[in-house]
């Protein structure tokens, strides 16, 4: 009677302790499954389509980054054109998901930290004495870290943090950068269209006055021609700057994630021409050596290529471990111990590779600050200069509407024609038009500075640089 219940024991043991050991497993950690994730693209597009009507949804969003006065806004300027770009554009959720792999990277790094277990098993069918022989056991192996391992691990896993951090502020800043440039451009193109709508009515004012004394002889085909071709000209170019008008607003929807039909909507408040700035009072190569992302970045590089280094050197050694186990076999306790021992393997090859990756590093990290230096200087340099032509083209323009004030008065004294009249009104226009292109040129130049320092010099606000979609 024993003998059997034993035979039954020793039969339905084995898949018992494999059950549990299964169970075990399941516990161990978060098993998860697999999850479908097909992109859509009715989905997208709707999404894409209906932005313009949930801006009013972004109101929380933008109260916790910091936007302190009402939503939506009756202007849309930079700052608010940010906030919109930083929670519907593309490009800023694919750097923050780049950011969450660099996060799984960083976790993965310090995987080789973690011991081992290893569980053993062993069954046999044949039965020997009418029994079936089994057993289950266990290793652990715990290998020796030194301290300098255990952080130089640590510390390459807070590089990889602080890269994926680098990145994604670097897509932010690039998103500032480009729209400010745009609505530089807009500010401009409103300008000269408004001054192209001005020549246009001049010019064909001057064509009817011209053809008429061409048909009573006071004029002749030739300059009849010449006025209209000039009509023609201004014409097109005012279609250019159409042309142009469009090109920045869809490029501008683009870039925060609307639709140019839902952008076009928007009351834009373009920035502010007629003011220069104090150059003197800022030290710009501090700030672009503080603030440069490309900069904090060569060095994060520069780090983990230091870490690795180290990791090499410390793989000159032999790594050692032991391993502990236990094996239950039908009753019988079966204590282990195992010492490891793994000889370095061309470990002399990898420390001189590892060296001269952290001296390639280093040298980037220097190139790229004396580029950064010599950029600032640069770039400082044009708007000093960009600068004095823009003031020059102030005064020029003040002159030439002096000039176009005494055209007038010598109309009204009937000194000149209205034909001299309106080619006055023309090259005073001419001469805005100049000083339009001047001032456009160098608040560009500021914005070269600003990019090269990447600290807000023409729009005072704070450019959030680390801001997550809620």
């Amino acid at each position: 009677m024993l003998g059997a219940w034993m035979r039954s024991y020793c039969h339905v043991a084995p898949y018992f302790f494999l059950g549990i050991f299964c169970l075990i497993l399941a516990g161990c950690g978060h098993i998860k499954s697999y999850v479908a994730d097909v992109p859509e693209k009715e989905q997208i597009t709707q999404d894409f389509d209906s932005r313009g009507a949930s801006l009013n949804s972004l109101v929380g969003f933008v109260s916790e980054s910091g936007y302190g006065r009402s939503w939506p806004p009756e202007k849309w300027g930079l700052e608010e054109l940010m906030y919109v770009g930083l929670y519907f554009s593309p490009r800023l959720d694919v750097a923050r998901k780049n950011r969450e792999l660099s996060e799984i990277s960083a976790q993965l790094s310090a995987l080789g930290m973690r011991q081992k277990v290893q569980v053993a098993t062993e069954y046999h069918s044949r039965e020997v004495n009418g029994q079936e022989p089994w057993g289950v056991g266990f290793a652990v192996d715990l290998p020796f870290f030194s301290k300098k391992k255990r952080e130089a691990l640590s510390q390459k896993s807070l590089f990889y943090l602080d890269g994926a951090a680098l990145e994604l502020s670097q897509e932010i800043w690039l998103l500032h950068s480009s729209l400010r440039n745009n609505l530089f451009r807009l500010a401009a193109n409103d300008a000269k269209r408004k001054l192209y709508v001005q020549k246009v009515k001049l010019a064909e004012e001057l064509d009817e006055l011209i053809e008429a004394r061409f048909s009573h002889g006071f004029a002749g085909r030739e300059a009849l021609d010449k006025r209209r071709f000039e009509l023609g000209l201004f014409r097109e170019l005012e279609l250019n700057l159409e042309i142009e008008r469009l090109e920045i607003v869809y490029s501008m929807a683009g870039l925060i994630g609307m639709s140019a039909t839902d952008f076009q909507k928007l009351n834009l408040e373009t920035p502010d021409f007629d003011q220069t700035y104090a150059m003197e009072a800022l030290d710009f190569k501090s700030a672009a050596l503080h603030n440069r992302i490309d900069l904090q970045k060569s060095l994060v590089d520069f780090g983990i290529a230091d870490v690795e280094l180290k990791l090499a050197l410390i793989k000159q050694y032999p790594q050692i471990s032991i391993v502990p186990g236990y094996f239950w076999d039908q009753g019988d306790n079966i204590w282990n111990f195992a010492l490891g021992l793994v000889l370095p393997n061309h470990a002399d090859a990898f420390v001189l590779q590892a060296e001269a990756s952290r001296s390639l590093k280093h040298l980037k990290v220097k190139e790229k600050q004396i580029n950064i230096l010599s950029e600032v200087d640069q770039n400082h340099a044009t708007v000093l200069s960009t600068q004095e032509s823009f003031q020059q083209s102030r005064l020029n323009l003040r002159r030439a509407h002096h000039m176009f004030a005494g055209s007038e008065r010598g109309f009204s004294a009937g000194d000149i024609s209205r034909v001299e009249l309106y080619d006055a009104r023309l090259n005073y226009l001419q001469i805005a038009e100049r000083f339009i292109d001047n001032k456009f040129t160098y608040f560009s130049a500021f914005a070269e500075l600003e990019d090269s320092c990447q600290t807000p010099l023409v729009f005072k606000y704070r450019v959030p640089m680390d801001i997550n979609k809620q």
